[in-house]
């Protein structure tokens, strides 16, 4: 629409161009000429004496004629109408000249002379003369050519009346179009979509007749071997019936199993029972009350002020046997007697050499009892820094080749325990520490045992000796993590204080026990237990310890029950007990160790009542 718009402008355009050239002629547009009319005032020209020379005065006159008009002068011009819109249009066309119109005058003609002013003057106007016939034609020629452009005015409201009409349809067919293009190129989208389709089904058709030829040739090749499997079945039905009478012979026959099974069982239960009996009786073969003697081995500091243990011999022939030998000399100091020797025995001497392990492999079995009902005590009695603490609890920075006999202990008693479930049997524990500190109780598991009030022991009823704390705390446990966990919790608030004769000195005796709950769901059995783990305080010599102040009190407290310990072994008639006595090696502790051995040997040679166990 806009081509044929500009089609039609440049058709109306182009003629009022060429019209307007042709009127322009394509010459320049005039300039006003300076008149060379006599002007008033002048003086009159001289008589020449030549004819054909002007005079000077007259050629000076002419000068100044020809020279530029005066401000005021008269000038001729022609004045020119004013063009209409449209005839601006026409401007630069040619407009050819009238036929019969003569050239203008004065081309070609011979040039005037200077002087020759009034043939200057006709020509002049002679020119205007011409002028006025070419204004007057051009004048004529513009009113027709007025006309014209208003007839081409009118011409061209009309074409751009159905131009805009024409550019409405325009943009409705471009709209249209717009909408049709995009239809298009749906329709060629779902054509390729369809046309990919088709091909991948094609495709597929070709995989699934290609599948179908397998499948038939796979269901002929089943046919085949289900006639094969028809002909097995029929073996197998066959088989089956003679299998079904099989099963009903094997099922009297697993009834028969069961019987025998439970039997087993019950022949199992009791061969249990009379391993703990048995078990029972090694123990009471081996002493209702056991002693173990144990001699720490020298520290490296020791080493450099004693070389050797010279005053102490084990026999390599007896590993329960300990003999302590001393020098003695003179009263005039002249001659040297024969060394004087005590010998010992025991139920096990463990040397300097022996590791916890080797300690805790004779201990095994007594521990053992403490899961099948019996109450065990185990407790280590000696001078201070004879190693009781290292063999009960073991060392600061606890490792598995150091742990001492309580972690060891602990964790056979819960080994045994999953064992013994396999047999039908389940267990509880329950595990409680305290100390006692200058005869009074302290509950080692709580924050401050200093303040945790005052704890005494009470039997649990008139009719039993059995004997309990109350408030103290009672911790249950399910694995011997939680246990180590409890015991080192105890090591950090036990009292403990350096002495001339220790570093670190243990100031009160600390009681670990276990208390285990055991049943047999099945057969309807109950056992109750403690394992009792003692770490006795060390005994002194107030002329060797030096104490003063609190820790004189505490040495006095320590050695004033440890001497009513042999009241409290008594009082244990109805437990298997086991009894450390460790020595020290130091040649310094001799007359110390020698009071140790004696009185571990009168515990030795003590006879009490055998250990019973505690069913419900």
């Amino acid at each position: 629409m806009e081509g044929s718009m500009f089609s039609v402008n440049d058709a109306i355009q182009r003629p009022l161009t060429e019209q307007k050239a042709n009127v322009d002629g394509g010459q320049q547009p005039l300039l006003k000429a300076a008149s060379r009319l006599p002007v008033p005032g002048l003086r009159p020209k001289r008589p020449t004496t030549n004819e054909n020379e002007p005079p000077l005065e007259n050629w000076k006159r002419a000068r100044n004629l020809l020279a530029p008009p005066r401000r005021g002068a008269m000038s001729l011009a022609v004045s020119q109408p004013k063009e209409a819109p449209v005839a601006s249009a026409l401007r630069g066309r040619r407009v050819p000249a009238p036929p019969g119109s003569a050239p203008a005058p004065g081309v070609g003609d011979k040039k005037r002379a200077p002087w020759d002013l009034k043939g200057q003057v006709g020509d002049l106007r002679a020119k205007v003369a011409t002028f006025k016939e070419k204004v007057q034609g051009l004048e004529g020629e513009n009113r027709a050519l007025e006309q014209q452009v208003a007839g081409l005015e009118q011409e061209l409201q009309r074409l751009v009346a159905r131009n805009g009409e024409l550019g409405s349809q325009a943009s409705s067919l471009a709209s249209e179009v717009q909408v049709w293009q995009a239809q298009a190129k749906e329709s060629l989208r779902k054509v390729a979509d369809l046309s990919a389709r088709e091909q991948q089904l094609e495709e597929l058709v070709g995989s699934q007749k290609q599948r179908i030829g397998e499948l038939e040739g796979a269901t002929a090749e089943m046919e085949e071997a289900n006639r094969g499997l028809a002909a097995q079945l029929k073996a197998t039905e066959v088989q089956l019936r003679l299998a079904e009478g099989d099963l009903a012979q094997r099922g009297q026959e697993n009834e028969a199993l069961r019987s025998q099974l439970a039997a087993q069982e019950k022949r199992l239960h009791e061969s249990e029972i009379e391993r703990r009996c048995l078990h029972n009786t090694v123990q009471e073969l081996k002493g209702n009350i056991r002693v173990f003697c144990r001699v720490r081995p020298l520290l490296p500091c020791e080493r450099q002020a004693q070389k050797g243990m010279g005053h102490l011999r084990f026999p390599p022939e007896d590993n329960r046997a300990l003999v302590l030998s001393k020098a003695e000399e003179s009263h005039v100091g002249r001659e040297r007697k024969d060394d004087i020797t005590y010998e010992f025995n025991f139920d096990r001497v463990f040397p300097p050499s022996s590791t916890q392990e080797d300690v805790f492999e004779e201990i095994a079995l007594l521990v053992q009892s403490a899961l099948d009902g019996y109450h065990v005590c185990i407790f280590a009695y000696g001078q201070t820094g004879s190693g009781k603490t290292y063999t009960m609890e073991g060392p600061e920075d606890l490792a598995p080749s150091t742990a001492g006999m309580i972690p060891r202990a602990v964790q056979q008693i819960f080994r045994a325990a999953r064992q013994m479930e396999a047999k039908g049997w389940k267990y509880q524990f329950t595990a409680n520490f305290l100390e006692i500190y200058k005869e009074s109780l302290r509950d080692l598991l709580v924050l401050r045992p200093e303040r945790s009030g005052e704890l005494e022991i009470k039997r649990v009823n008139q009719s039993t000796e059995e004997l309990h704390v109350p408030n103290l705390s009672y911790v249950p446990v399910a694995s011997e993590g939680e246990v180590l966990k409890l015991l080192q919790t105890a090591k950090a608030n036990r009292s403990v204080a350096k002495t001339i004769l220790n570093e670190r000195s243990s100031r009160s005796h600390s009681l670990f026990q276990l208390h285990i709950e055991g049943w047999h769901a099945s057969r309807d059995g109950r056992t109750s237990s403690v394992l009792s783990l003692v770490d006795l305080a060390g005994s002194e010599r107030l002329d060797k310890s030096l104490s003063k102040g609190e820790r004189l009190k505490e040495t006095q407290a320590i050695n004033s029950s440890l001497s009513n310990l042999g009241l409290v072994i008594m009082a244990l008639s109805n437990k298997a007990r086991l009894m450390f006595v460790n020595i020290s090696p130091l040649e310094e502790n001799f007359a110390e160790s020698l009071n140790s051995l004696r009185f571990a040997r009168k515990v030795n040679e003590c006879v009490i009542g055998t250990a019973q166990t505690h069913r419900k």
